[in-house]
């Protein structure tokens, strides 16, 4: 088993045999404050939870509380790393999406939750939930602008559903990776321009990520050629731009989000594209730049996948050895890369 594996199951093993086990007082309360700042009381020991945050959903099931969610919105449900890690996401009800005005909230409320998750751009229906039903709803982050950001939700939530010990091993061991790659890409001279594509790109419709998203880029040592766009608050951070913008910038290395219709391919044999740096030098690669959120997994194999493809000589490992690794150390799930990398046709680096 490679190091950072071996490692973290050691501190598991550690962390089993300290301390002891709290007896919890049925019907007590503790306050809990959130990523936005509100304070909720909710009940010591939670069992049912409706997760409107696909963020918080798949944080749950990384801390092996999969079964006390009892209720999702639907952009969970499709979420492909969630259909692999955890396949019982199909079984649990749909309770609308509150992005698309499908949330029915007389659904939520039939299923009792003891406490309900959301995104912070949410706050408006986090506070009607508590009024109009009376359910301890707790905000996630607003917007991920660096790591912290996104391991302060992991640790919330771990907090929430009494797993804090856990949620504190999975927030070490994410910083350890980035620490990992941050060190190494911080001895770079020259950060090539990267060029990332969004999901809804076409031939004919550019969609590329802007402002500081992926964030993860400047832990690879790579710099975003359209972070100069600024990014709407609450808004995907996407814009749409013309062929001639990218021409301007000549990426050095393109970057195709995974769910995007177009292939590394199309591009490198597009006589368009054929005078742009990055298709002349073959550089441009398919990766898989989160879904609706982050994964604590993903969001790791991503940045692990950017630098290997930006600065192929930093690290000496096998990558696809090493995505999988993440997968397993945080869902307890061996293999899950490699079904991603062959779903989406994610570049081998």
């Amino acid at each position: 088993m490679r190091k950072f594996l071996t490692l973290f199951l050691l501190l598991t093993v550690i962390a089993s045999f300290s301390g002891c086990i709290t007896p919890v007082e049925e019907g007590s309360k503790i306050k809990v404050t959130d990523a936005v700042g509100r304070e909720v009381e909710i009940p010591a020991k939670v069992e049912r939870i409706v997760s409107l945050s696909p963020d918080a959903t798949r944080i749950l099931i990384a801390l092996g509380e999969g079964k006390k969610v009892v209720g999702v919105e639907s952009y969970a449900k499709r979420c492909p790393v969630l259909r692999h890690v955890y396949p019982e996401i199909e079984d649990i009800p749909d309770v609308g999406n509150p992005w698309q005005g499908t949330l029915s909230l007389e659904k939520l409320a039939e299923l009792n939750p003891d406490v309900v998750f959301v995104y912070g751009t949410l706050t408006e229906v986090a506070d009607k939930i508590q009024s109009e039903f009376g359910i301890p709803t707790i905000c996630t982050y607003r917007t991920v602008k660096d790591l912290d950001d996104f391991l302060a939700t992991v640790k919330l939530v771990g907090k929430v559903v009494g797993k804090e010990e856990d949620a504190e091993k999975i927030a070490d061991y994410i910083s350890a990776r980035f620490s990992e790659l941050e060190e190494k890409a911080s001895f770079v001279q020259e950060k090539p321009k990267v060029l990332v594509l969004g999901p809804t790109a076409t031939k004919e419709n550019l969609r590329v990520m802007v402002g500081e998203t992926p964030f993860t880029l400047k832990y690879a040592g790579g710099i975003n050629v359209a972070s100069e766009i600024p990014r709407s608050y609450g808004s995907a951070p996407m814009a749409s731009v013309s062929f001639e913008q990218v021409a301007l910038w000549n990426p050095d290395v393109i970057i195709i989000h995974a769910m995007s219709t177009l292939t590394p391919g199309d591009l490198i044999t597009d006589s368009q594209w054929k005078d742009i740096t990055a298709v002349k030098d073959k550089r441009v690669y398919k990766v898989f730049v989160g879904y609706v959120g982050y994964d604590p997994a993903l969001l790791v194999t991503q940045a692990m996948h950017m630098v290997k493809a930006l600065h192929p000589d930093l690290f000496d490992w096998d990558f696809e050895e090493e995505a999988n690794e993440v997968f397993e150390v945080i869902y307890g799930v061996s293999g899950i890369y490699t079904r991603l990398q062959e779903d989406f046709g994610l570049s081998e680096v």
